[in-house]
């Protein structure tokens, strides 16, 4: 929340491309006036899903997601993907379906993402880890990570750190604002042909964050396809 008040902290990571969860409409329009295109998702305008993109890239947004803060936009520039931008959040009373559950059936319910031939990136808030999994019976983040697998696409950070899933050393999430509090709930998933131009992962510090978000920036930097 309050990007707007924040987006320098943001425009210091130098983002090409930046998934923002918890973002108002007209924070995004801000943005355009800071020179980025952006797509906006959401019923409440002061608090949705956005996508910002910086000159050579642009955006095209996709069908209207069936998932409540799960949607699709194609990326154009040096190289062309689909871009599945994702914050999950609780969307019932059903907790199968809540969160996780979500992304979930989002996969399960968008074969067609997949079925172009062209690169898919999935990426962001999906406040899931495998850690999370017992008392969830399908829809759970080892099915979605599964899934994905499937897909072809992987975890950039657990590849780059060769890492497992539920046993991360870099946390991105500080529950309440406290460092004693720490999971691992936000992911960049890639193509797995991608991995070898993968320079560079990086996770946010808590110090220099703390007061910004309970959420650490999670940045993927990879090598010009043309290079």
């Amino acid at each position: 929340m309050g990007l707007g008040k924040k987006r320098d902290l943001l425009y210091g990571l130098q983002p090409d491309l930046a998934v923002v969860p918890e973002c108002s409409r007209d924070t995004t329009r801000l943005c355009q006036d800071d020179g980025f295109e952006t797509c906006w998702w959401g019923e409440n305008k002061n608090k949705g899903l956005g996508v910002l993109a910086r000159k050579p890239w642009t955006l095209e947004p996709g069908p209207a997601p069936r998932q409540k803060w799960i949607a699709s936009a194609w990326v154009r520039g040096p190289q062309e993907f689909l871009l599945i931008a994702v914050w999950a959040c609780p969307v019932g009373t059903r907790r199968e379906f809540n969160y996780v559950g979500q992304t979930y059936e989002a996969l399960v319910r968008h074969p067609r993402w997949f079925a172009h031939g062209c690169p898919v990136v999935l990426c962001g808030d999906l406040n899931s880890n495998t850690s999370l999994d017992p008392g969830r019976k399908i829809r759970k983040h080892s099915a979605v990570v599964d899934l994905l697998v499937r897909k072809g696409l992987v975890s950039a950070y657990h590849t780059f750190f060769s890492e497992d899933h539920g046993a991360e050393t870099r946390p991105t999430y500080y529950f309440w604002h406290r460092q004693e509090r720490q999971f691992h709930l936000d992911y960049i998933f890639l193509p797995c042909r991608w991995m070898e131009r993968v320079t560079d992962v990086r996770v946010g510090a808590f110090t220099t964050w703390k007061r910004a978000s309970d959420h650490m920036p999670l940045c993927v930097d990879l090598a010009d396809p043309a290079a």
